[in-house]
């Protein structure tokens, strides 16, 4: 065969694979909105250690002209780990958190991480840089999380927002409510799905890695100290692809479960869109923090060693986050089949410590970690709870409103 044929061969299954793919594989978030018939905008955050950041925002219903300077109850979207903005819009419209919930009347902002596709731009360098990739969820929390509900707030000229995370989004906002008072002000509800603090009885994967492989993990995440944990773009797309085709699409489900549990409740027909999406990017040192908390089993900063400790936190042990500092409405959304936000450390972590502030507990049966997000049956027996008591919230927080003002008339 010559290098012409086999030139031609290839080209051949590029072009085959192109066809093949799902055209949502290609879209971004704000472009999947649209082609489900929402308008979508993408707002730019800097953060103050230099980060750009993207912002998605679906203010309108489906097919909806509205007028963006109304007040609507805002809906701040935050995912979890391995994951970006497109968790929350990751099926058909009637089945996605982010539709679901914009198609309720809520105004829809879906945060990207650092490091995310999306959100891979620094003011002084670019994703090429090892620097770029110095952070885990503890800088998402501190930094990330701070200046997009800023800029959310400023945007909207309202006061407060309702946050939805979902699992490593629980722990960025655990750890911000439990260290800065003054940001609480702003979150009006906490809802978390499959809510994460300690990771004591972690299972899957990273259970492995934080257990019984924990010294291997450490080596070898030790010599990647400043480096992307991703997939490249074409690999992730000939996965997608592979595993659309109908024979291929419950094993491909079942590699999913390996790390994360069995899926159950995944729209079959769709695994290579959500394969082109996820995982996706972060960095090498937050898979490392995560590692790091199975074996402190604790909630804590990252662990430097105990000089770098000294030099970074002025103690020789990572600072701990006192959840009982936390004063915000939390509601929690959890399931016994879920072998990542394990019962036991949600017993222990969340409930022990904020028994004051939970205001609502909810188990759902048979629930994998990422159904919360990508499973359909959400859209049923999930969402429209959580949107029933924003909208019972919201409607409330109006009434003494104009109660208060018709009190200074």
């Amino acid at each position: 065969m010559s290098k012409i044929d086999l030139f031609l061969i290839l080209l051949s299954f590029s072009i085959n694979l192109s066809l093949a793919i799902d055209d949502e594989c290609y879209m971004t978030v704000p472009e999947i909105g649209k082609h489900f018939g929402y308008e979508s905008e993408v707002h730019l955050v800097r953060t103050t250690d230099e980060y750009i950041l993207e912002l998605h925002r679906i203010p309108c219903k489906q097919n909806e002209k509205c007028d963006r300077s109304s007040k609507r109850p805002i809906v701040f979207m935050q995912h979890g780990l391995l994951a970006d903005g497109f968790s929350w819009i990751p099926n058909l419209a009637n089945q996605s958190a982010g539709f679901v919930f914009a198609d309720a009347g809520f105004d829809i902002w879906i945060a990207n991480s650092r490091g995310t596709p999306a959100s891979q731009k620094h003011i002084g360098y670019g994703p090429e840089n090892q620097k770029f990739w110095n952070f885990t969820w503890q800088q998402m929390s501190e930094f990330d999380l701070t200046a997009s509900v800023d800029l959310v707030l400023k945007e909207t000229k309202q006061e407060f927002l309702y946050y939805l995370g979902h699992s490593q989004g629980t722990m960025i906002m655990f750890s911000r409510l439990a260290e800065n008072p003054e940001f609480a002000k702003k979150i009006r509800h906490f809802h978390a799905l499959a809510p994460v603090a300690t990771v004591s009885h972690i299972g899957g994967l990273f259970g492995l890695f934080g257990t019984k492989f924990l010294t291997y993990a450490e080596i070898l995440l030790g010599r990647l100290p400043y480096s992307p944990l991703s997939i490249p773009r074409t690999v992730q797309k000939m996965i997608s692809y592979m595993c659309s085709r109908f024979f291929m699409q419950n094993i491909c489900t079942l590699d999913i479960g390996f790390i994360d549990g069995n899926e159950k409740m995944f729209n079959q027909s769709r695994v290579g869109v959500y394969l082109c999406h996820t995982p996706a990017a972060t960095s090498v040192k937050d898979l490392q923090h995560w590692i790091q908390l199975v074996k402190s089993q604790t909630v804590s900063k990252f662990d430097y060693g105990t000089d770098g400790n000294i030099i970074e936190y002025g103690q020789p042990t990572p600072p701990e986050y006192d959840l009982t500092q936390i004063n915000t409405p939390t509601y929690l959304y959890w399931s016994r089949d879920d072998i990542l936000a394990d019962t036991q450390d949600i017993r222990d972590s969340i409930l022990s410590k904020m028994n004051k502030t939970i205001a609502g507990s909810l188990e759902l049966p048979h629930y994998s970690h990422m159904d919360f997000v990508f499973g359909t049956h959400a859209a049923f027996d999930l969402y429209p709870k959580i949107i029933e008591t924003i909208q019972d919230d919201y409607n409330k927080y109006r009434i003494t409103r104009m109660h208060k003002l018709k009190k200074h008339l």
